[in-house]
């Protein structure tokens, strides 16, 4: 191993790089942006400071009130492509594949940063924008009718042996994850709900018991987020498993 190989190896594995996170929502889930945003803002909240991926063009940067700069590119410092919103930092990557391992390995020490967040967009049971080889949370976002889809979704990560840590969120959470304890022996965290996961603030009085504010969810998210002891930094580069888990 050649010195310099050296002390990029041991620049890679020191220090307390971000921790990274991705949302991906299923077929029929609703609101994944506006969790993003909201989960985004919890985790500040907590005197974290968080950079947002945007997978989908425009969809936070809109919400933010700025304007994107161009695509995200490897082959430019990092730094330079960073938009300073508030209290949050926002890459424009469209098309990328959430916990892209080299974007997620250029958010070091020296970044600022200690969440990395990817709005993931949507996934479908043939198809999950995914890099399956980051260590990293990921939280599924299910909709009424997304419990093939999920379980699709775990099933292809298990196969890729990926080392995220999976949380399901929505209707027939429990159930998704259920069956996949059952039949892959395959742990996951899930949190059952009735009604949608993104019903932000929703509190009045002639409101539905099953209708569900987003605060709760956003508290279980980010304790999981907070208490996985995952590596503090991404895995090598993209690897056969990304494809295993796109093209499954």
């Amino acid at each position: 191993m050649s010195m310099h190989q050296a002390q990029g190896l041991q620049q890679l594995f020191s220090g307390q790089a971000a921790r990274v996170a991705s949302v991906l929502a299923g077929p029929s889930a609703t609101g994944s942006h506006e969790f993003v945003l909201a989960l985004a803002a919890e985790l500040s909240g907590k005197a974290r400071r968080v950079w947002l991926v945007e997978r989908d063009a425009g969809a936070i940067s809109r919400a933010l009130g700025c304007r994107p700069l161009l695509p995200w590119r490897a082959s430019q410092p990092l730094a330079q492509q960073i938009i300073h919103v508030g209290s949050y930092g926002l890459i424009h990557a469209p098309g990328i594949s959430a916990g892209d391992a080299v974007l997620s390995g250029a958010v070091g020490e020296s970044s600022g940063c200690d969440h990395l967040l990817y709005d993931g967009g949507r996934f479908s049971p043939g198809e999950a924008p995914l890099d399956p080889v980051t260590a990293q949370t990921l939280v599924i976002l299910l909709g009424r009718q997304d419990a093939e889809a999920g379980y699709a979704l775990i099933k292809a990560l298990g196969a890729a042996h990926s080392p995220v840590h999976v949380l399901l969120l929505g209707e027939g959470a429990d159930r998704v994850a259920q069956t996949a304890r059952q039949f892959l022996d395959i742990g996951v965290e899930s949190r059952q709900t009735g009604g949608g996961v993104c019903q932000i603030g929703n509190r009045r009085s002639e409101t539905s018991s099953n209708t569900l504010t987003i605060e709760p969810n956003l508290a279980w998210v980010v304790s999981r987020i907070m208490q996985n002891d995952q590596p503090k930094v991404a895995h090598g580069g993209c690897g056969k498993g990304a494809e295993e888990v796109n093209k499954r």
